[in-house]
């Protein structure tokens, strides 16, 4: 594969994922001030703030990532076609990540500079794993099922759920730090988007 063709594809992946993801994940973070007060906040009210309410561009940033070729975007295929599937979800998935930790560590100066205190580097990392568990939870089930809308009701069931204090605690890595249980989900659930994007493909 030469550098040209290689550069192209990412390229056209990085502009799949500014419209698709990037924007509404921005106007997401533009919004958090005006409904959850982000001044002056000790380290628990900040961890609370970034485990949900950041966390929730989770959905923006990770769910989508199919859409195109779900949708009959024959362009997307077309353009992609070079590479194998799987390489492609991957490399969206890695610049979704790359782009959700860049919001975040943002999101967290803004917090600062509004006199927020609590440790930045650890839970920017801690805020990553949730949004990642948000996003993924979605992501699969889009996967699954072929259908991005039922990836956005899929990872918004889960949000729900995890506000339940008995069952959300061991998920809330912001607060109460990356449980191992969080680390496998990830990793199966990363493996997972990653056999049934070829699937999610064929069905449209």
């Amino acid at each position: 594969m030469e550098t040209g063709n290689l550069l192209t594809i990412i390229g056209s992946n990085f502009r799949l994922n500014v419209k698709r993801t990037l924007f509404p994940a921005i106007l997401l973070l533009f919004v958090i001030p005006l409904i959850y007060g982000t001044s002056s906040l000790d380290s628990m009210k900040s961890a609370d703030c970034l485990e949900r309410m950041v966390a929730l561009i989770g959905l923006p940033m990770f769910v989508p990532l199919l859409m195109p070729e779900q949708g009959g975007g024959m362009d997307a295929i077309v353009t992609l076609r070079p590479f194998p599937y799987r390489i492609i979800a991957a490399l969206r998935i890695t610049l979704s990540l790359v782009c959700t930790a860049a919001l975040i560590l943002a999101f967290e100066g803004y917090m600062r500079i509004g006199g927020c205190t609590f440790p930045a580097s650890v839970f920017a990392l801690r805020t990553l794993a949730v949004t990642m568990t948000l996003g993924f939870a979605g992501l699969l089930a889009s996967a699954v099922s072929g259908n991005t809308a039922v990836g956005f009701l899929v990872s918004f069931c889960w949000y729900c759920v995890l506000q339940v204090e008995s069952i959300g605690a061991v998920f809330k890595s912001v607060s109460n730090g990356i449980s191992i249980y969080q680390v496998l989900l990830l990793s199966g659930s990363g493996a997972a988007i990653l056999f049934f994007s070829v699937k999610s493909v064929r069905k449209s």
